[in-house]
């Protein structure tokens, strides 16, 4: 025998305590729009209210709907016109990132392997970080054991070697001697970080970049310590260096150069350093006798080498990579938006 049962349902009210507390929100801001004068102070208000909802509190389009008694489509047009009339605005914190487009843009420009242009913000010191992180992780990852690297110096470089993670067993080469100045950003102090990451053998260059006479550079040339360094540059796979601009100036070479050989370098239009190498605008050296002064890796011998990174930023760089590029001194280069931006400028 079956008993038979009728059961009656009853939905349980929620407690005001548990009600959501957007919905009370959004019913006071009913109650208040009934008091605001003008059309355009409710639209305002409404579209405040709706993007507040959405974008802070993470609201659903249905859930503010529902909530206002307005359709979906009208919550989907005041959002657009929140963005568009200023009521909501979006930032986009990508300093340090890469940005593809403008990176392939400057590529083609350019004529070069490779370029990753990333957008920097903040003092010099930051941007350079900004651009040797990103050189960092890109070269941590390309360089392969058993290579030769050969190094110069600069700010921008030292900031690119003391973020590397990890390198490959090197062999590292010193392109160039030392110049007066920061130490912290010299050639031997670029060498000695790599190397610490690296652990391969090491050929620094104990000398000065430039020197008075060209007897005075033969000897040193001649030294066995220097001699064994300057004998691996036909064998360097990968460089990594900086550039240097003239025009503004923005040049460590430039500022510590003799004041004839500067002013024989600005009256012979000098736009470029690289590698202790002046060059001019049609991208030659500027003077054969200045080189034969300095103990550096040559012209020639650095347009043969297979992988030429370069690390440079700002805008006031511009001319100096264009040039640079031209003739075949880089083959890739790592740099931040507001260089890219000044080089593609040529075109417009």
């Amino acid at each position: 025998m079956m008993l038979g049962c009728t059961f009656e349902h009853r939905k349980c009210p929620v407690p005001k305590e548990r009600q959501p507390s957007h919905m009370s929100q959004f019913r006071d801001f009913n109650a208040q729009m009934s008091e605001v004068s003008t059309g355009m102070d409710h639209d305002r208000a409404l579209m405040a209210a709706v993007a507040r909802a959405h974008y802070l509190e993470d609201r659903s389009r249905v859930d503010i709907s529902d909530a206002l008694g307005i359709s979906r489509f009208k919550v989907a047009r005041l959002l657009t016109r929140a963005r568009e009339e200023g009521v909501v605005t979006i930032e986009i914190h990508d300093w340090g990132l890469p940005d593809v487009e403008l990176s392939q843009r400057l590529q083609d420009k350019l004529g070069l392997e490779h370029c990753l242009v990333v957008r920097s913000h903040g003092d010099d010191d930051t941007v350079r970080r900004q651009i040797g992180g990103a050189a960092a992780r890109a070269l941590s990852e390309s360089l392969h054991e058993d290579e030769v690297l050969g190094v110069t110096w600069g700010r921008t470089l030292t900031a690119t070697v003391s973020q590397f993670d990890h390198l490959p067993r090197l062999s590292i080469v010193q392109l160039t001697g030392v110049v007066a100045g920061d130490l912290a950003s010299s050639p031997i102090e670029v060498v000695r970080q790599t190397s610490h990451r690296s652990g391969g053998d090491v050929y620094p260059i104990f000398s000065p970049l430039i020197v008075d006479d060209l007897e005075t550079a033969k000897s040193l040339r001649r030294h066995p310590d220097i001699r064994s360094a300057m004998d691996l540059f036909p064998a360097v796979t990968t460089a990594l260096l900086s550039v240097g601009a003239w025009n503004p100036p923005v040049s460590q070479v430039r500022d510590v150069l003799p004041i004839d050989d500067l002013a024989n370098a600005l009256s012979k239009g000098c736009v470029a350093d690289i590698a202790g190498i002046l060059i001019r605008s049609d991208g030659t050296p500027v003077d054969a006798d200045f080189q034969d002064r300095c103990v550096n890796i040559s012209y020639e011998q650095l347009q043969k080498v297979p992988r030429v990174v370069a690390v440079a930023g700002g805008a006031a760089k511009a001319d100096a990579i264009r040039t640079v590029s031209r003739v075949g001194l880089i083959t890739e280069l790592f740099t931040d938006h507001t260089l890219a931006e000044a080089v593609l400028a040529e075109d417009r």
